[in-house]
């Protein structure tokens, strides 16, 4: 698959863990086809071979969380080798529900991620809140 390069719209450095060394990611803004369908390219460098790719969808903003979804499993093979902010294996890409799977199936999922969350928000303010505070 040959892929045009553009002009970015978004662009994140990560990191080589342990060296250092810097991995870009280069999301280009999604593109309008004559058929209707949006086509949305990434590339991926610093890690040997360029990686490129481009993804379809519906409309321009499901182009761009497709192609985000794909460089997050373009870059799994990784694992821990990689970071964002420090954490190794933290890229800051969010993992997508699969829109395919149905409404009912996305609700039931991003319930479970809002339980968890708040979960671990209350279980992090009981390991910094001082011995007898109470909240409010």
């Amino acid at each position: 698959m040959t892929v045009r390069s553009g002009t970015p719209i978004a662009v994140r450095q990560l990191s080589l863990v342990p060296s250092g060394r810097p991995v870009t990611i280069e999301l280009d803004a999604p593109v309008a086809r004559p058929s209707g369908e949006w086509i949305c390219t990434y590339r991926i460098g610093g890690l040997g071979r360029a990686r490129a790719g481009r993804v379809i969808g519906a409309d321009g903003l499901q182009a761009l969380l497709l192609a985000v979804g794909a460089v997050r499993r373009e870059l799994d093979s990784f694992g821990g080798r990689l970071t964002w902010d420090g954490e190794p294996g933290e890229l800051g890409l969010p993992e997508f529900v699969p829109e395919f799977l149905g409404g009912a199936f996305r609700r039931r999922v991003e319930a479970m991620v809002r339980t968890e969350t708040e979960r671990e928000v209350r279980r992090l303010e009981q390991c910094v809140a001082p011995q007898g505070a109470r909240r409010p």
